[in-house]
């Protein structure tokens, strides 16, 4: 995978090394077993916190770049024919598997969570390569986090059947 990260119009105050990284298992489906029924509710769910250390020092990730809506994407095969409710967070006006990540001012987290009920029976079996994009401005304040579906196989996918 290659990231790149650039500063616009040539801004001279942009420091962008160390803007990107990975920390493993940040998403959470539960419950995550191998088998479901038509009609079970599966919920998706990530917590970040915005003061962290995820890119090698404690940044505040809000008042890095004041977004109040990062991006997540998720690989929207689990959501085909499925129904679909968000308990934080929303889907993207453009959809194509982003979704919002909402910051929540009360305890200083960015959360997301979904609720997904089952309805199309068969095999699941998808990559898990969820990643975030923190960006409150064109100001080179821009943080990308990589992460995965905690419980991924050895082939980075989630698999299950619904039956």
């Amino acid at each position: 995978m290659a990231t790149l990260t650039g500063c616009p119009g040539g801004d001279d105050d942009c420091f962008d090394y160390g803007s990107s990284t990975r920390v493993d298992d940040l998403v959470k489906i539960t419950p995550l077993q191998s088998t479901y029924n038509i009609g079970d509710i599966i919920t998706y769910k990530i917590i970040i916190p915005s003061t962290n250390t995820f890119f090698g020092e404690q940044i505040n990730l809000f008042e890095k770049t004041n977004d109040f809506n990062a991006r997540i994407y998720i690989n929207p095969i689990i959501f085909t024919d499925n129904e679909v409710s968000y308990i934080k967070g929303s889907i993207e006006a453009y959809g194509g598997g982003w979704s919002t990540v909402s910051y929540n001012s009360e305890n200083g987290t960015y959360e997301l969570e979904i609720n997904i009920k089952l309805l199309k029976s068969g095999l699941y079996s998808f990559y898990s390569g969820e990643y975030l994009e923190f960006q409150g401005s064109t100001k080179c304040n821009r943080y990308r986090l990589d992460t995965n579906i905690e419980g991924w196989n050895s082939e980075g996918k989630i698999e299950f059947n619904v039956q």
